[in-house]
């Protein structure tokens, strides 16, 4: 407790999220305990475990850690120019955000204090207070906790012996031979990245890659081109969630000329709040319909990172296919290609799963951070298991001094993983817990 009678805010999670909202309270007077685990403190899964051949895919100039100076990252490299519109690797912005955590430290002194540690549980006392236990045994008080997990992963929500469910861990991929046919289960930015780490370690062999609908993302334009506003009658089709309407006049707008990359970012701030007017029948029309295809138009990749996957093609060493897997084993995966009603027998040494955590119900309740608070009713998994329920703000209705940031508000607000977004919610928030 501080000499004004506040406890710290206590932070849970040291990613991006977790340090965009300290630099904000901290700025505004606050004292912060940042609480995550000593591998990749300040930079997370995404900044911390990527190989240098994976890319961002926002540019540089858009990638600062404050919502208002969006362009602090390529000032921080000193880029000039057209680099500055260009895509880093992830590795450098890590070091970026290793960089600011430091400096944060240097200039607030006493009022940040950073635990390398994990959270053995969480509960709240008598008091109403929240005590964070760390696996190394000290407890922590805070009346204002925020929980900025990301995905909120586990080792036994995601392990199993004939897929590799966590691509990410280190040393995920290193038992793949050289020459080895490897399966990627999904087609999108994970596929991608596995792709290239696998690229990195000389792999050799034949990769497959299938997902319902075989889309990749689209290249992100060159030079970047501004937002196109959404037409009255897509932005009314929209808020009625009439999707079929919707993507009906997105189509006919693209067949008049318009981008659909430039569509995509004109709808891109409007997607919380359409989200949130949708019931949710809608909602899951959308995932399971709409998802892969808006997914394709608005998570873009840099065209450098295209080309490695056209050669790729072209040499006949992958293949990117609309189907699903039926079965795996014995190196063999069993395959139903879309439109086909007999199965497909394809050579796979390694199955790589890149589809992503959505409706994984059971890590959320596996997380010692979560799961203490799901027992005890403090929280709730959302009804599609994209994250919690929570308010549009990211607080938890009828608990007091709990908040979200960043993956875990996804059910409430769709788009909660990407940097401008991220950024936005911290500022928001810290504005709030400052005025408790």
């Amino acid at each position: 407790m501080d000499s004004s009678g506040k406890f710290p805010v206590v932070i849970a999670g040291a990613g991006f999220s977790g340090l965009a909202l300290a630099a904000q309270l901290l700025e505004r007077g606050d004292a912060v305990v940042l609480v995550g685990c000593a591998k990749n403190f300040g930079r997370g899964t995404a900044y911390g475990d990527a190989w240098r051949e994976h890319l961002l895919n926002v540019p540089a100039d858009r990638m600062g850690l404050r919502a208002d100076a969006p362009a602090a990252f390529a000032d921080w490299l000193d880029l000039q120019g057209d680099e500055r519109r260009r895509f880093r690797p992830r590795l450098e912005f890590g070091d970026y955000l290793a960089h600011e955590l430091d400096a944060l430290a240097a200039r607030h002194g006493n009022q940040l204090r950073c635990i390398e540690a994990g959270i053995a549980t969480i509960t709240r006392g008598a008091d109403a207070r929240w005590q964070v236990t760390l696996d190394s045994g000290e407890t922590l008080q805070s009346d204002r906790l925020v929980l900025a997990l990301g995905a909120a992963n586990t080792a036994s929500a995601a392990t199993n012996d004939a897929i590799i469910r966590q691509p990410w861990a280190r040393g995920a991929l290193s038992n793949i031979g050289a020459d080895a046919p490897v399966l990627i289960l999904g087609t999108g930015l994970t596929m991608i990245d596995m792709v290239l780490a696998l690229q990195s370690q000389g792999h050799r062999g034949a990769i497959t890659a299938i997902s319902r609908r075989g889309r990749l993302p689209l290249l992100h334009p060159e030079p970047p081109l501004p937002p196109t506003p959404p037409s009255p009658t897509l932005l009314a089709a929209l808020e009625a969630g009439d999707l079929r309407a919707a993507l009906r006049e997105f189509r006919t707008l693209v067949r008049e000329g318009a981008a659909s990359a430039t569509l995509a970012d004109g709808l891109r701030p409007l997607i919380p709040q359409l989200w949130r007017g949708w019931s949710l029948q809608s909602r899951k029309r959308f995932l399971r319909h709409l998802r892969p295809w808006w997914d394709s138009v608005r998570h873009r990749v840099p065209r450098e990172v295209f080309a490695t996957l056209d050669r790729l093609r072209e040499e006949g060493r992958l293949q990117i296919r609309a189907g699903h897997l039926i079965g795996h084993e014995n190196g063999v995966a069993r395959i139903r290609w879309r439109g086909d009603r007999d199965d497909a027998v394809v050579p796979a040494a390694a199955v790589i799963d890149a589809t992503g955590l959505d409706g994984d119900r059971d890590r959320y309740a596996a997380h010692p951070a979560l799961a203490t608070l799901i027992v005890d009713g403090h929280l709730r998994i959302d009804a599609l298991g994209l994250g919690l329920d929570c308010d549009g703000n990211g607080d938890i209705p009828g608990v007091d001094g709990l908040h979200l940031i960043g993956f875990l508000r996804r059910g409430e607000c769709w788009e909660s993983t990407a940097v401008p977004e991220l950024r936005a919610q911290a500022a928001a928030l810290a504005g709030r817990l400052a005025a408790y």
